[in-house]
């Protein structure tokens, strides 16, 4: 009688497939979660240069940007909506990819990009504006730009650096306009109408 020959694995053999595959995984699972966090910064950099370049068809038409945005918008400045109608800038306004579930942030509440058009005057009125900032809080979740509302003047950036690691604190911001005669802080540099 001939004996038929059993084939199959071992338990050492499954045991270093298994040590194998996550190996594996654990290179993979954070190498993907890196790049959702780039596709956000890529798309929140897209957001923000579409919405400036609306901000600079704007400020062809009507000589001036839009007043500062806060969300909800009050019935006297509409802010950013202003792009949207009564003239359509945008179709819609984009919205900031580090906006969802954020506590500890201004954008918990705004989910649209802060905004920031400064005083033209010192009457307090927001009209002309003749530059602008655009802010995202970026992978940090925390609003870190300073004085927004009063932008150029008086304002102190913590900017954003990838070069930090994906989860480096700061903001990811767009300046535009004549932001270059206020007063202007960056990463605790004077960019502007500084010392």
């Amino acid at each position: 009688m001939h004996r038929i020959k059993e084939y199959g694995f071992t338990l050492i053999e499954l045991l270093i497939v298994v040590a194998i595959i996550g190996i594996l995984a654990a290179i993979a699972v954070p190498n993907f979660l890196n790049a959702q966090m780039r596709a956000k910064i890529a798309r929140t950099a897209a957001d923000q240069k579409a919405v400036a370049t609306s901000l600079e068809q704007y400020y062809l038409d009507w000589n001036s940007y839009v007043e500062d945005h806060d969300y909800p918008t009050d019935t006297s400045q509409r802010g950013l909506f202003r792009l949207t109608t009564p003239l359509s800038y945008m179709s819609a306004l984009p919205l900031d990819a580090f906006a969802t579930g954020n506590t500890q942030s201004f954008s918990e509440n705004n989910p649209n990009y802060e905004f920031g058009s400064g005083n033209a005057s010192t009457s307090g009125k927001q009209w002309p504006a003749q530059a602008y900032i655009i802010i995202s809080a970026g992978p940090d979740l925390a609003e870190q730009v300073d004085g927004n509302d009063n932008f150029p003047f008086g304002v102190t950036i913590f900017s954003y650096d990838p070069s930090n690691g994906l989860s480096s604190s700061g903001d990811i911001t767009v300046m535009g306009g004549r932001w270059n005669a206020g007063r202007i802080m960056r990463d605790n540099k004077w960019i502007a109408g500084g010392n």
